[in-house]
């Protein structure tokens, strides 16, 4: 087993497709198809069942590309251990949902690009945080930004920030708008818009709510925030938001925020989590430390 076979292994598992893995790696089909074979045979598995032109990876398969990648993680780690200290390079690949990539990430991005201009990023937003952490988990992502209740696992290591606030708001016609206070009862009969069931902050609504004996049931939900804020401006109903998404739109009178009787029983933290076992390698490490430095202003 080398390491080129590995890297033919890990390319196939990720596109699941002989030619488009040849064509990436600039390799003929059957110098792909050898490089499968060979590997599967050293190892004694079965590492994709070939189901005529569809590729599927199988249980052992997928064990498999857990270890391959850590294995080319530390061969990336030995081969930069090597190099001189010099300028910082490489891409990041990075999760993030869509509140923290439009309201805290574009000014640290800005900044850190002028920094470190051979820097790439690539941002994936549309990932739900389970699917996230299974590719975190298998090396394709290496950094989560979370919006989430505080979280533990034995494989990730997790920063927390800070908290997040989640507020209610409304329209300033609502009559929630010109209230003193609101309690939570008083929800179960409101018209509720909402972020997508996956989403953080809603479960810690649907829980509270389902504790005073009704289940949630939204009159829609988006995975945009920025939809749900113009169906609350049309006084389409109330959503549950993150305060650093809705301040300037309160500010500025385009709604309202209800204030609630009651506090939620968990508090939504932003988090940094990455798997225990990865190399931080120089980029990475430098932007969690400035990611670190700004939130801890």
């Amino acid at each position: 087993m080398d390491t080129k076979q590995l890297n033919t292994f890990r390319h196939l598992a990720k596109s699941l497709n002989f030619s488009k893995t040849a064509e990436e790696l600039n390799f003929a089909q059957s110098t792909v198809s050898a490089q499968i074979r060979s590997l599967e045979n050293e190892l004694r598995l079965t590492l994709f069942d070939r189901l005529g032109k569809k590729v599927i990876l199988t249980n052992e398969g997928h064990s498999v590309l857990n270890y391959a990648n850590r294995f080319m993680t530390i061969e990336d780690e030995f081969i930069s251990s090597l190099k001189k200290e010099g300028e910082i390079t490489g891409e990041l690949n990075i999760f993030a949902p869509n509140t923290v990539c439009v309201y805290h990430l574009p000014l640290l991005l800005t900044n850190f690009k002028a920094n470190h201009k051979k820097v790439n990023f690539k941002l994936r937003a549309h990932y739900d945080t389970k699917r996230a952490l299974t590719e975190l988990k298998s090396g394709n992502i290496d950094l989560m930004i979370v919006l989430e209740e505080e979280f533990q696992h034995a494989d990730f290591h997790v920063d927390c920030l800070r908290n997040e606030e989640i507020i209610m708001v409304c329209n300033n016609q609502h009559p929630f708008s010109q209230r003193g206070r609101v309690s939570l009862t008083e929800l179960r009969d409101q018209n509720l818009i909402l972020t997508e069931p996956s989403c953080g902050y809603r479960n810690v609504l649907s829980r509270t709510l389902l504790k005073l004996g009704h289940k949630l049931d939204p009159n829609m939900w988006f995975e945009n925030i920025e939809a749900i804020k113009q169906c609350v401006i049309s006084n389409m109903g109330l959503s549950f938001l993150p305060k650093i998404a809705t301040q300037s739109d309160i500010n500025c009178g385009a709604f309202s925020q209800v204030r609630l009787e009651q506090k939620f029983d968990t508090q939504i933290k932003l988090q940094l989590i990455t798997h225990k076992d990865k190399w931080l390698n120089p980029a990475l490490k430098e932007f969690i430390k400035e990611l670190k430095a700004r939130f801890d202003e």
